[in-house]
């Protein structure tokens, strides 16, 4: 004789919060606190190496976009810069607000040198040389702090975004998962009245 079940009474005999496939746990970036990339920062001795992670960690480019970049591409009197990154065999451009402090010595850095040379003179295999020297990771790791010090100090995601170049907002609000969202705090500055 076959027994016939109703969908509610086989639903009722299987363990419905075991999953069929494994889900693969996704690591979050890697990054380093302002604290601990200003220290490295301070026992740098080499003075182009120093620039080239001063430069990574206070404008959040790409590596390549770093080593691509040209003295022409500053604005030093606006405060921005020019960068391009090719995908898809195409060349993408973005403009990367600087902060005053990084400007300041760009324009020292960069002197001596015409419109046409590059800030960075070097490959991205070198850079990476550079930062695991001094910091033991990563260009990309300094591209994440950037990131993540942003959102502690600003929290405007959208603007995050734009500096960073991300094609999707998805890509950038990665780091709310690393930054935690202080709730409380910003419940302070509401007004109930009474």
């Amino acid at each position: 004789m076959i027994e016939k079940h109703t969908d509610l009474e086989v639903l009722g005999k299987q363990d419905l919060t075991k999953t069929s496939q494994k889900v693969k746990k996704k690591d979050f970036a890697k990054y380093w606190d302002k604290a601990f990339i200003n220290e490295r920062i301070s026992q740098v001795s080499n003075y182009k190496h120093k620039m080239l992670i001063k430069f990574l960690w206070m404008t959040g480019v790409r590596i390549t976009e770093a080593v691509n970049l040209t003295k022409g591409d500053i604005d030093f009197e606006n405060y921005v810069m020019q960068v391009k990154w090719l995908k898809s065999r195409k060349y993408n451009f973005r403009n990367v607000p600087l902060h005053p402090a990084i400007i300041d010595v760009l324009q020292l850095y960069t002197a001596s040198l015409k419109d046409s040379d590059r800030v960075f003179p070097i490959t991205r295999q070198r850079a990476y040389q550079i930062t695991k020297k001094y910091l033991d990771g990563s260009p990309h790791q300094l591209r994440h702090s950037f990131a993540v010090n942003w959102l502690r100090c600003n929290g405007d995601l959208t603007i995050l975004h734009r500096i960073l170049g991300h094609s999707k907002i998805q890509t950038t609000m990665e780091y709310l998962k690393i930054v935690p969202v202080e709730q409380g705090k910003e419940l302070l500055k509401i007004d109930f009245g009474g």
